[in-house]
């Protein structure tokens, strides 16, 4: 039973010195013990990893240098803090140390108050890089969770986004309807719930075709196609992706249904906020697919001409003619509903 103290492994060949290292070390911490570099490389592997090593360095065989050497290689033992035991006390010998991987030095003869100050002090440094590590392990899944993989990536190299302009992407835009009159006759709980599950969906059927959540809004959702990750056919594998949210199964008693816009052109991308990040895409084709959406009957993806004429050969489309587009004028668009194959 470890009674919750710390593990400290002594190494030396010297039963004096042992005693001497576990008597003073007996009342806080456990203690095993290994007479030689094997032994020592043997137990810091086994079932119960020590917290700390305290390890001589002159022994007969394998020396103090090589045993750290061979932990500090091990991925297992790499992060367990050793402390030399020496006698040694010139600089050079001192530096050898450090460089095969020790922490901090204790000379002999021993002194009780040096050795438990020292042995404290690095199980408190190993703490707070533990605790450090364990923050930014939890701050990567947060930001990873928040931005696309890449641009989660490169805030953590750089420290931000750079702003880039991107060509030939694919922007879907797909919102629910009646989503409105149902918020106001059903509780926050239930609506949260219900379109949370929603988003998991669209967020696996975009994943699927290899589009890229960007975020949601409101009701809304918000997919592009050959932004950070190269797809072969970013404006098919849009429309394909919109026509599966738009056919995605609904509980008939929510009375929703999906709609989808999907435009195509250059946008700009880039991080946007410092206490809340938030990736963005913005340009006349995020403009475009977001009117588009608001053209669409529930059920269908709705394009301009021009995405029209590059997916014409795949999917099934009904020309709606010259509709009045937001800052367009009068576009023809079509509705699509089902590929070609």
């Amino acid at each position: 039973m470890s009674n919750g103290k710390r593990l400290v492994l002594i190494v030396d060949d010297t039963p004096t010195n042992i005693t001497v290292i576990s008597g003073v070390l007996k009342d806080q911490y456990r203690t095993k013990v290994a007479t030689n570099g094997e032994k020592a490389l043997a137990i810091a592997t086994g079932p119960e990893r020590p917290d700390l090593i305290l390890l001589d360095v002159m022994m007969p065989g394998m020396d103090g240098y090589e045993v750290c050497r061979r932990l500090k290689e091990n991925p297992e033992t790499a992060d367990v803090p050793v402390i030399f035991l020496t006698a040694k006390i010139e600089e050079g010998d001192e530096e050898l140390g450090f460089q095969v991987g020790a922490v901090d030095y204790i000379h002999k003869p021993f002194s009780a108050p040096v050795v438990l100050a020292r042995v404290r002090t690095q199980l408190a440094l190993q703490d707070a890089l533990n605790e450090a590590q364990e923050a930014q392990a939890e701050a990567d899944q947060l930001l990873h969770a928040l931005l696309p993989k890449k641009a989660a990536d490169e805030i953590r190299s750089i420290g931000t986004v750079i702003p880039r302009r991107y060509e030939n992407v694919a922007v879907l835009f797909c919102d629910v309807t009646n989503f409105t009159a149902y918020c106001d006759k059903h509780e926050p709980e239930e609506v949260i719930s219900r379109l949370d599950a929603l988003f998991v969906i669209f967020e696996r059927v975009a994943a699927k075709h290899g589009l890229e959540k960007i975020k949601t809004i409101g009701d809304g959702f918000m997919a592009a196609a050959g932004l950070l990750h190269k797809v072969d056919d970013p404006v098919g594998a849009a429309v394909r992706c919109g026509l599966e949210m738009a056919s995605t199964l609904i509980d008939a008693h929510l009375g929703w249904e999906v709609r989808v816009g999907v435009h195509a052109g250059p946008v700009v991308a880039g991080v946007v906020g410092q206490e809340r990040y938030q990736f963005d895409i913005w340009g006349d084709t995020v403009n475009m697919a977001a009117r588009m959406m608001g053209l669409v009957a529930p059920g269908s993806v709705v394009v301009a001409e021009e995405v029209w004429s590059q997916v014409s050969s795949d999917f099934h489309g009904e020309p709606l003619g010259e509709l009045e587009v937001k800052g367009k004028g009068r576009v023809f668009v079509y509705s699509l509903r089902q590929t070609r194959h």
